[in-house]
């Protein structure tokens, strides 16, 4: 009983434990340029992004699926949604950018459920041709967001918008059939089929929110530059999923599948990622630690995933012959 409340907490708090680690070892690194006010702004503007973007992701990923879309979705919102802006009316981008991500969403969830197509090459293919649309569309032109709309980009209206966003996930993915429903798919999938849950809906759902949420990151994300190009968006799929599985969001999906993590994950790797430039770090080097953290952290969940799924079986085992001990 001790070793599996051992273990519980070891993957309670491993995000708080990174977090500590990794805010100590840049604020030495930095000579302490990591929390002065103007870089903690930084950092806030600089997370706020990807922690919406994983909002959403968390669904996808809960299921032990994957969605590498949110990055070009980005690129969307700024390509079709400043268009939507400049031609029609400024505040057109809201409605048409969110109507984006939900339309992607639900095109991915009904390639993987209905199709059944592998959620990461179906996800693959649709980055590659959005992002080739993208490219065509903004090859010679650029859009820039109206006065306004620059609301978006102030501070309280992102702290509170982004609180209330997060207090709307936890309540659907921790206290609704819909959330169950999902992270139990993560945990054993055919199970769930048997109990007359319709899994291609739940499925189909989990994508549209991670599509529609992506759609949303990017409004902060256009807000924040101004305006769009052709790149923007590139890799931001790469720094949402290593903001999953670096805090310990199971690989696998399942229980383990925490909205707190994400919110540690997404300050943790933005956090890396500004330590690094305050030190002086290459660009190339920037992108060898991402892939190097990223590759340790699905490495690190996997373990703990496959680990407490033994402790588990163990525990169950443990617990048969005690009552068929006490049967006797």
């Amino acid at each position: 009983m001790s070793k599996r409340k051992i273990n519980f907490n070891i993957s309670t708090w491993l995000p708080v434990i990174i977090f500590v680690l990794v805010a100590v070892i840049f604020g030495i690194a930095t000579k302490g340029s990591l929390f002065t006010s103007t870089n903690l702004m930084n950092l806030f503007n600089q997370s706020v992004p990807t922690i919406i973007a994983g909002l959403g992701m968390l669904f996808v990923a809960a299921m032990g699926s994957t969605d590498i879309t949110c990055g070009v979705i980005v690129a969307l919102v700024g390509c079709f949604g400043l268009m939507a802006s400049t031609n029609v009316n400024p505040f057109f981008m809201i409605p048409v950018s969110l109507l984006i991500g939900l339309a992607s969403g639900l095109l991915l969830g009904y390639i993987n459920a209905k199709r059944k197509v592998s959620s990461f090459m179906a996800s693959l293919a649709m980055l590659m041709a959005y992002r080739a649309v993208v490219n065509l569309m903004l090859s010679n032109t650029s859009f820039y967001l109206p006065d306004s709309l620059k609301f978006i980009d102030n501070f309280a209206f992102k702290i509170i918008s982004v609180i209330i966003m997060v207090a709307i996930i936890v309540y659907i993915f921790h206290y609704t059939r819909f959330g169950v429903y999902v992270k139990d798919i993560g945990e054993n999938e055919v199970a769930v089929q048997h109990t007359g849950i319709n899994v291609d809906a739940v499925k189909i759902a989990a994508f549209a929110v991670s599509g529609f949420m992506a759609a949303v990151a990017g409004i902060y994300m256009v807000a924040r530059l101004g305006g769009t190009n052709n790149t923007i968006g590139s890799g931001f799929e790469m720094k949402v999923m290593m903001a999953l599985f670096i805090a310990g969001v199971p690989v696998q999906g399942g229980v383990g599948s925490k909205v707190y993590k994400l919110i540690f994950g997404a300050v943790i790797i933005n956090m890396l990622e500004n330590g690094l430039v305050l030190c002086g770090t290459s660009g190339a080097v920037t992108q060898l630690v991402r892939g190097l953290v990223l590759l340790g952290a699905v490495a690190l969940t996997a373990y703990l995933g496959k680990h407490f799924a033994n402790v588990g079986v163990e525990a169950a085992h443990n617990q048969r012959e005690n009552a068929g001990e006490t049967a006797k």
